[in-house]
Formats: structure tokens, C-alpha cells, sequence
């Protein structure tokens, strides 16, 4: 992340709808290797555990009485909790997976899915197991990903 890239905030702030709404607009306005608009369509909301009630509310559907009062993120996004960010206020909005690839993760030739091995256990009544899965990750485009470093 990188404010060269349009990438990250340039001052770090709360969640809300004004953040998020200019997080909305330099996703959409992110550019391609040969300065086209990409027009990232926002995808999710991704937050640490401490975020998450923000989040819902942030995505709640309301009844407005008045336009001015009326969410417009109201059922648009998913929210994506991620306890292991180890910032308590940094948040990310996120292009949709399925039309931009950004976040890439590639394992060792046949092992797709996690392998589980067992055996009887020697020092202890029982059985005995672990789990393994060669997995890597990795972006692979700046676009679709836009960071916050929170207030």
C-alpha cells in the first residue's frame, strides 16, 4: 500500500460513512498499467475483531425517514472480520475477488487442500495428529485493494 498507488489514505481516520465513501472513490478510480480507469467495483469491508460492530453499522439497513439520513452502503458490502490484523483501527476496502484478482495465493503441486495425518499416540492414550498445507500468498495487483490506517 502505497498513496503512489491511490492505494492508502493519506491521513488515517475513523470508519464511517464519509471514510468509506472516499475509500469507494479511489477504488473506483484506481488506474491500470496503461492509465485506463479500472472502475473497481467495492467488493468488501474487511476489519479486525475491535471494528467489527462498526462495521455493522456501517452496513445495517435502515429505515431513513429523510434522505439525508439514508445509509448508502446499506446491504452493499460484505464485511470481512480478520482477527489477525495486528492493527485495532486500520481497515481495507476490497474489489470483488471473482472480477479482480488481487490477492493471489498458489500451493506445492497436489496438495489443494490441507493433508491430515494421524497415528496412535506412543506417550499418551489416543491418537495424534497434524495438519499440513504448503500454501502462499501474495498481491499480485495494487488496484484492488485500498487500506486505511484508521484514527
Amino acid at each position: 500500500f502505497h498513496a503512489d498507488h491511490g492505494n492508502l489514505a493519506a491521513a488515517g481516520t475513523a470508519l464511517s460513512v464519509t471514510s468509506l465513501s472516499f475509500a469507494r472513490t479511489a477504488l473506483r478510480k484506481q488506474k491500470g498499467p496503461a492509465g485506463e480507469l479500472l472502475a473497481i467495483e467495492p467488493f468488501a469491508l474487511v476489519v479486525p475483531a475491535e471494528l467489527e460492530t462498526i462495521a455493522q453499522q456501517l452496513i445495517a439497513q435502515l429505515m431513513a425517514t429523510k434522505t439525508s439520513d439514508v445509509n448508502p452502503f446499506a446491504g452493499e458490502l460484505e464485511i470481512i472480520v480478520e482477527p489477525g490484523l495486528t492493527s485495532s483501527t486500520a481497515w481495507y476496502l476490497i474489489g470483488n475477488p471473482t472480477m479482480y484478482e488481487g490477492l493471489t495465493w498458489v500451493t506445492l503441486d497436489g496438495m489443494d487442500t490441507p493433508r491430515v495425518e494421524s497415528r496412535a499416540g506412543w506417550n499418551t492414550l489416543g491418537m495424534e495428529f497434524r495438519v499440513t498445507w504448503a500454501l502462499d500468498a501474495a498481491f499480485t495487483e495494487t488496484a484492488t485493494w485500498y487500506r486505511n490506517p484508521g484514527a
